[in-house]
């Protein structure tokens, strides 16, 4: 019997602010958050793959979302063209990097953002065109850029049901800037913990994203505590349902 050659494609999404490198297999990337502010007319910056000496040569090509969030806090990532990236495309060989350039045509101060604006970086393995033994693993990656500066988040917390009858947390940025969370703890008003969640999510500049709970029933006093990416915790009110 002939050896079988798989591919699989995992599409990861990166944790931002945990780690200043991201590996999966034999590749690391870093950074796993980009930022151009505009500082000194910045409007360009970096991210680097590195391979290591065992890992095969690995064809990539680059590709660049405008992100954006549905009203149920879905992400939605349109194609675009407004960012250049260079090389689009290229093969990462063992025991080697490649730095991957991007930027805007424009400065970010001649784009008149009125909000953070946001992008998905998606740096995706090709198939391997010559048959190899065994199984392979080619891993993708999914990294988040934002620009901007000086946008702020500003959050709100409700008690909420969802389409499906189901508790949830509906968590609203009424702000300019993005904020992520790292996990969470709801609490009643005498600070006993009633469920802790490791959830990962960010929420955009004036968007609103849902947050998963067990059967709890709503009751006067509930907190939220966040967890963030520089591990300083937040604490919030949450209103009752309307």
């Amino acid at each position: 019997m002939s050896h079988l050659s798989l591919i699989r494609q995992c599409f990861i999404s990166s944790i931002a602010g945990l780690m200043t490198a991201t590996a999966y297999a034999n590749v690391a990337i870093y950074p796993v958050k980009m930022q151009i502010n505009g500082d000194n007319r910045q409007r360009t910056t970096t991210i680097n793959l590195q391979s290591s000496v065992d890992e095969t040569p690995q064809n990539y090509e680059v590709h660049v979302y405008k992100w954006t969030q549905d009203e149920n806090g879905n992400d939605v990532l349109t194609p675009d063209n407004q960012l250049i990236i260079s090389p689009a495309s290229f093969v990462l060989e063992p025991n080697s990097k490649q730095t991957i350039r991007m930027g805007f045509q424009q400065s970010i101060s001649e784009m008149k953002l009125e909000k953070e604006e946001a992008w998905r970086i998606k740096v995706l393995p090709l198939p391997d065109t010559q048959k190899s033994k065994g199984i392979k693993y080619a891993y993708g990656f999914n990294i988040p850029l934002f620009a901007g500066k000086n946008f702020k988040s500003d959050l709100s917390f409700q008690f909420k049901k969802d389409s499906k009858n189901q508790p949830i947390i509906q968590a609203k940025n009424l702000g300019t800037g993005h904020f992520q969370i790292t996990g969470f703890t709801l609490q009643d008003a005498k600070g006993n913990h009633i469920f802790t969640s490791n959830e990962m999510k960010y929420i955009l500049a004036q968007q609103q994203v849902e947050l998963s709970i067990p059967t709890t029933q709503p009751q006067k006093g509930l907190q939220l505590i966040l967890q963030t990416s520089n591990d300083q915790p937040l604490k919030f009110d949450i209103a009752e349902q309307e």
